[in-house]
């Protein structure tokens, strides 16, 4: 087995390259989602799919409409004949028009704020009434868990709110309401988990938008500056975070606080940066040193021990991901090579992103899932190794076949060029050559510093 010898050396740094530009989803790809989705329903034998979102559960909703209810709730009806009907609150109910596929508004305010007008509080059921649900086969509620692993496994839990499911159950007959998030979401089956030419373009924006976010905080990490001020960095282009921004110095959770402070770098701190966007996430962690003896010095063994090994991790991930790799036999090579019980990882050695920065992930244990052209993952694997701190280096890559790859760089020129500089900085500064499948979607995909403070020098491969 390849043991991908590493070193530390002095590189150039990647630049910042996000286009500025954000990508839409276009008529044409909405249209194609709804088809794989209509397709998937007459598959599975579902008459009709209730869609669920709020704030941070609102992807598979957005999937079609092209939107989120921003601070309240909704649901999306759609019928296997195609036929879309979008039951929304007070302050979003005037988005209907604006939906990518066209669909029928039911203003629903008990999907508004709290002590809002409730429209004399009629039940959910008489707004559910509305929308001519199709029952004349199974209804699938979809919202953001999986519970099972089992495509066909369709059952009668959910994880949106009871006064909804009460709802359905009144007018959907018995034993036909079952969760079909797995149509969305499955990772070998469902619609959300691949991606087309347009639909890389939107995420790469984001993708490289979080990337270089982090660049640009590391660049900014010296002693003194504080942790809001990196925060303010990590928040880009006002664009929404998918997840809680991290910018820390030193033991974190201290109060229970989660969001950065006015806490001031000190030479030796332990760092932590995390910032992410529709289409991925990146992070990095490690001490604010210099070199190595002042890294010894703070956490003895760090670089041999916990960094070294995690990125001969990272570079067995890119040799052995492929088009049509079994996610089992995947998960079970990364653990022969990486062990768990030495190196503390937990969760999945990596996991699809969308909209959410973890949609679902084919590698798990006894996974039948397999890889995909049009994939989006985060190489994202968290050792957590008894007496030292963590270390993380997560960035986004897609996988993509020659079709695909064709798609791109005839509809996407721009975007296939920075592909093609990063693989090619990535060759050239990190000795590390990809695999043609595999396209980086941010400039700092295993840009690695060892020393948070020395911008000169990185983690290559010999």
């Amino acid at each position: 087995m390849k043991k991908f010898e590493v070193a530390v050396k002095e590189v150039t740094p990647p630049q910042p390259d996000n286009s500025k530009q954000p990508v839409l989803i276009s008529k044409e790809t909405a249209q194609e989602r709804k088809e794989k989705v209509i397709t998937l329903m007459k598959e599975s034998g579902f008459s009709s799919l209730v869609i669920y979102a709020d704030k941070e559960h609102g992807g598979s909703f957005e999937y079609l409409t092209g939107f989120i209810p921003r601070f309240e709730e909704a649901l999306q009806i759609l019928n296997v004949d195609g036929t879309s009907t979008l039951i929304l609150g007070n302050e979003n109910y005037n988005k209907t028009k604006y939906s990518l596929v066209d669909s029928h508004g039911i203003l629903c305010p008990l999907f508004s704020l709290p002590n809002q007008p409730m429209g004399g509080f009629q039940p959910v059921e008489f707004y559910l009434e509305q929308a001519e649900i199709d029952t004349t086969d199974k209804v699938g509620i979809v919202d953001w868990k999986l519970l099972s692993n089992d495509y066909e496994d369709f059952h009668s839990q959910s994880a949106i709110p009871s006064f909804i499911i009460e709802g359905l159950k009144a007018i959907v007959p018995e034993g036909q309401l079952v969760n079909a998030t797995q149509l969305y979401i499955d990772p070998s089956k469902g619609a959300r988990v691949t991606n087309n030419a347009n639909e890389i373009a939107r995420y790469e924006y984001g993708a490289s938008l979080a990337s270089d976010s982090i660049l640009k905080a590391m660049n900014a990490l010296e002693e003194g500056v504080t942790e809001l001020e990196v925060g303010n960095i990590l928040q880009a282009d006002g664009q929404l975070p998918n997840v809680v921004t991290i910018a820390a110095f030193g033991d974190r959770f201290k109060h229970a606080n989660i969001y950065p402070l006015n806490t001031k770098l000190e030479y030796g701190h332990k760092v932590a940066l995390t910032n992410s966007h529709k289409g991925g996430l990146s992070s990095r962690s490690g001490y604010a040193v210099r070199d190595e003896e002042d890294l010894n010095a703070v956490d003895e063994n760090y670089l041999e021990e916990v960094v070294i090994p995690y990125y001969q991790a990272y570079n067995f991930w890119f040799e052995n991901i492929k088009i049509g790799k079994n996610g089992g036999e995947f998960y079970d090579e990364f653990s022969q090579f990486y062990p768990q019980e030495k190196y503390g990882w937990e969760l999945n050695p990596g996991h699809l992103t969308a909209d959410e920065e973890w949609l679902s992930s084919p590698f798990f244990s006894g996974s039948d899932k397999t890889v995909q052209s049009g994939m989006i993952f985060q190489v994202d694997f968290i050792p957590n190794q008894e007496g030292h701190h963590g270390v993380s280096a997560e960035s986004t890559v897609a996988i993509a076949d020659v079709n695909l790859r064709n798609e791109i760089q005839e509809d996407y020129p721009a975007l296939w060029a920075r592909i093609e500089k990063r693989r090619t900085y990535m060759k050239e500064e990190l000795n590390i050559d990809l695999q043609e499948e595999l396209l980086p979607l941010c400039s700092t995909l295993a840009y690695y510093r060892p020393f948070l403070l020395n911008t000169d020098k990185a983690l290559v491969l010999k």
